[in-house]
């Protein structure tokens, strides 16, 4: 394992850029070490779903409300690398979530580094709503073909049969 945060002190997701155009980041931080990874928008989406699921399997509660400010990216924002593998899990002793990251290397190249992560209950309720939150915040959809609406306002909707104005 190159980096280990057993017991952070934050973390969280969030993206720089504009609907259509993001670059999604994971932040971690404790007392010795403050990491960015690049994730896809897909990635943060499947992340916070999995831990959210694995909350609802220990009978855990969602959050009633979290400090969106605190779950802020921080900068600079210099991500170390762009994750390709994710892997999520209970340790069952400490009940305890885990979040293993693997580096996306072309095949070939050097041995992928990783990350793993260890957050309480309270940290991981947190995390997966503010995940599902900042996806969320994504361009507006169709109302015909729910396909993303461009921010110019528009798109050529497959819903017209290349007929008629663009949608919004």
């Amino acid at each position: 394992m190159d980096l280990e945060f057993d017991d952070p002190k934050r973390v969280t997701v969030g993206y720089l850029g504009v609907p259509g155009d993001r670059t999604f980041l994971l932040e971690v931080e404790d007392d010795v070490h403050r990491a960015q990874f690049q994730l896809e928008k897909a990635q943060v989406a499947g992340l916070g779903d999995l831990v959210a699921q694995l909350l609802a399997r220990l009978d855990d509660r969602p959050p009633a409300d979290w400090d969106r400010d605190a779950m802020s990216l921080e900068p600079p924002f210099r991500p170390i690398w762009r994750v390709g593998g994710i892997a999520v899990g209970l340790d069952t002793d400490s009940v305890r979530l885990l979040i293993e990251l693997t580096e996306f290397v072309p095949e070939g190249d050097t041995e992928p580094r990783s990350a793993r992560i260890s957050m309480d209950r309270d940290q991981a309720r947190r995390f997966a709503a503010h995940a599902v939150s900042i996806v969320g915040e994504g361009r507006a959809r169709c109302r015909l073909c729910s396909r993303p609406i461009e921010v110019d306002g528009g798109h050529v909707c497959p819903g017209t049969n290349g007929h008629g104005p663009l949608t919004s």
